[in-house]
């Protein structure tokens, strides 16, 4: 009994659950259907409105004919009266369905005119008028008898308040150019290359305000912004961005979400630090007003954990050979913790984004205000290019046949009102060092010599990457070389790391975008020569064309074994006026020569001589010299080094290297050669790329917590020192 009462029991359970299931379903199929219902709903109410006007419009509209006949209803009119009427009516409909049918505003303003003049106004006929010929009153008031075009004209101030908003929207710091073949828009026939704006537009408006005066609405604003400048999407995933502005902006959202920051706008983060941020004795921490100035939290950061993300540099070992990489780590730390480091970071990039917006200001000053002497070449290194066939066979395609081709992009800018002129040098070879940079640029020099001959000051802007344009070889080349032409000054400004992009991009993408079209077509591109000629052929090509053979390369002498140039990576300014010598300061500056001399040395104006007295020879590095390379670089995060600081040596192992900046983990000096780690806590501190005296082994344990030094690296610091 008591089984058949629990069989019973499921039964009824298994039921109530059928029957919730099906009810559930039933409820999600009305909901369904419902909701169809309301669509269809909609849809029928829309054509029926659509039909009521429909037949609204078809029922005022009546044929010329039918309405003198219900203009003159049983009255009996003589043959010319009645055909007068007629002739009337067909008129008015005809010039009534070409005005309504015309889109262009010319076409209505000329049919405005022709029809009402003065002759309608005397007789006062201008309401019947406006009324039969179907146009607005605000077309009846027209200047004085002419059936010429009116356009609307702007004022000057308006036209050139367009312009200064569209020459701010074209600005490198406002957007960037891109490089892709496929990043074009068009509109109207015309092909533009792609620019992605760096920041939404309500604080480009902001931006734009603090700028300029006067007052601009935010919709006249975005009205005259260029139609090829556009807001990044997801598809413009950008893969050339600078690391210490995603690794900040990882920290920001990290607080932000804790409750310890108010917003997550780092650049106003970093200028609320600061005095004033357009001044490099506070953006650099000269300044002792702001030198401590720290971001107030909205509360005390406690000991939670938070978990964020870094882009950070490892080392690893594979068979015996050890190499570094870049990988995107998630970290764990507390609230505290993450606090502090990110006040060292937000201290270190307020000089990174004053150097930014510096070096574009520059850029933009010297090219705005060149002279009939001074010329403006804008280089960069295009990513080389991949050459193809039109047909390829499967072990070409999938296999390592395909030659590449070293494109070096460039605008020449020069005084008055020529155009930029775009230029291009093609190379089989793939160096890029010092070598081959001028190599690329002997054309491009004797082009400035032969058509402009009196420019005797050249202007170099380019990025700022340690192995090709910023380093000692590249130094020794902009001394030497531009004399050999009869240059007499030469300047080369690099922009801050990770922030050059400009119009040479646009220059690559557009001859990588025509030689994909080529392939396309059917034609071959197998190496850097075809493509030179293939490019060379293009009628509509506007873009200076040279063919670098690799063999010029390499019959150029190699670049002698000169003296590092002491805080090559602070450098943005390098100048030289005399064969062998160089002077460079940390940021730019807009140099008026005077005489063959300079009209300024402020911000930390240096003077090197790269070449010997003889002017034959140059210094040779001496051997101990040899354990301090030129550039702290990634690949020496785990290395020993020794640090300067108040005229001590501190050995120390480097943990982290942003531009010229290193990240150190020190030890203390207990005594001669004697040295231990500090406790309780670890003595960890950015330091400068100078104050790198050199890298050095590991040193040696004396007992459980000392250790002590080479004797050589030993001396080798107290001479330093002294």
């Amino acid at each position: 009994m008591k089984v058949r009462i629990e069989e019973g029991e499921r039964q009824r359970r298994r039921g109530e659950s059928m029957r919730r299931s099906a009810k559930k379903k039933l409820e999600i199929k009305i909901a369904e259907l419902e909701a169809i219902l309301a669509k269809e709903r909609a849809k029928a109410q829309k054509y029926k409105k659509r039909y009521q006007r429909a037949k609204k419009e078809g029922a005022s509209t009546t044929s010329p004919r039918t309405a003198v006949k219900a203009l003159l209803g049983r009255q009996k009119v003589r043959s010319p009266v009645k055909k007068a009427l007629l002739f009337h009516a067909a008129l008015v409909e005809d010039i009534r369905s070409k005005y309504k049918k015309s889109k262009a505003n010319k076409e209505k303003q000329l049919i405005d005119k022709v029809v009402t003049r003065n002759i309608v106004k005397k007789y006062k006929l201008q309401s019947y008028a406006r009324s039969a010929f179907g146009y607005s009153k605000k077309r009846a008031i027209h200047p004085p008898d002419n059936l010429t075009y009116n356009s609307r004209r702007r004022s000057v101030h308006q036209m050139q308040l367009r312009n200064n908003i569209t020459s701010f929207f074209l600005r490198d710091d406002v957007s960037r150019m891109t490089a892709g073949r496929k990043q074009t828009i068009t509109l109207r026939k015309k092909k533009m290359q792609k620019r992605l704006l760096t920041d939404t537009r309500k604080k480009l408006y902001q931006k734009f305000l603090s700028e300029n005066l006067g007052n601009v609405s935010y919709t006249t604003f975005c009205r005259c912004k260029p139609f090829w400048v556009v807001s990044p999407s997801p598809s413009d995933r950008d893969s050339c961005l600078c690391k210490k502005h995603e690794n900040l902006l990882f920290m920001t959202d990290a607080l932000q979400s804790c409750g310890l920051l108010h917003h997550r706008d780092i650049e106003q983060l970093a200028q609320e630090t600061m005095c004033d941020s357009k001044t490099k004795a506070c953006a650099y921490g000269e300044c002792r007003e702001c030198l401590y100035t720290c971001q107030p939290m909205l509360r005390h950061p406690g000991q939670d954990g938070v978990t964020f993300c870094q882009w950070t540099t490892e080392k690893i070992e594979r068979d015996d050979k050890s190499s570094t990489i870049t990988v995107k780590k998630v970290l764990e730390m507390s609230e505290d913790e993450l606090s502090t480091q990110f006040h060292n970071s937000l201290f270190h990039f307020r000089r990174h984004i004053f150097n930014i917006k510096w070096q574009y200001d520059v850029y933009r000053k010297i090219r705005n205000n060149l002279r009939s002497t001074e010329c403006l070449i804008h280089i960069d290194f295009s990513e080389n290019y991949s050459c193809k066939y039109h047909k390829e066979i499967q072990s070409v395609h999938f296999g390592g046949s395909h030659q590449q081709a070293s494109l070096h992009t460039g605008v020449l800018y020069v005084a008055g009102d020529q155009a930029p002129q775009s230029f291009c040098t093609i190379s089989p070879s793939r160096r890029h060092d010092p070598v081959a940079i001028w190599a690329h640029l002997d054309p491009i020099l004797n082009q400035v010599r032969e058509q402009h001959p009196d420019v005797c000051t050249l202007h170099f802007f380019s990025d700022a990457p340690a192995t090709q344009y910023r380093q000692k070889g590249n130094f020794f080349h902009l001394s030497t070389e531009p004399f050999k032409y009869g240059f007499k000054q030469i300047s080369w400004h690099f922009f801050e790391a990770s922030h050059g992009k400009g119009a040479p991009d646009g220059v690559g993408g557009a001859l990588k975008r025509t030689a994909d079209k080529i392939v396309a077509h059917g034609e071959d591109i197998p190496n850097a020569q075809t493509l030179y000629e293939k490019l060379k052929g293009q009628e509509n090509c506007s873009i200076d064309l040279h063919f670098i053979p690799e063999s010029d390369i390499e019959a150029k002498p190699e670049v002698p074994a000169v003296t590092a140039v002491k805080g090559t990576t602070r450098i943005h300014q390098a100048i030289s006026m005399k064969p062998g010598e160089m002077m460079y300061r940390d940021i730019s500056w807009d140099i008026k020569w005077e005489e063959g001399t300079l009209d300024c040395s402020c911000f930390n104006l240096q003077k090197v001589s790269l070449l010997a007295s003889d002017q034959s020879k140059v210094h040779v590095k001496e051997p101990i010299k040899s354990w301090r390379p030129e550039v702290i670089e990634e690949k020496h995060i785990g290395e020993w080094c020794v640090v300067n600081y108040d005229n001590d040596g501190y050995p120390g192992i480097i943990l982290d290297v942003e531009e010229h900046s290193v990240k150190v983990k020190c030890v203390h000096n207990k005594g001669i050669n004697k040295f231990c780690w500090p406790s309780p806590r670890d003595d960890i501190n950015w330091y400068g790329d100078w104050q790198i005296l050199c890298l050095m082994p590991e040193p040696q344990l004396v007992n459980r917590r000392a250790f002590s030094v080479e004797p050589s690296v030993w001396k080798y610091m107290e001479d330093q020192l002294q």
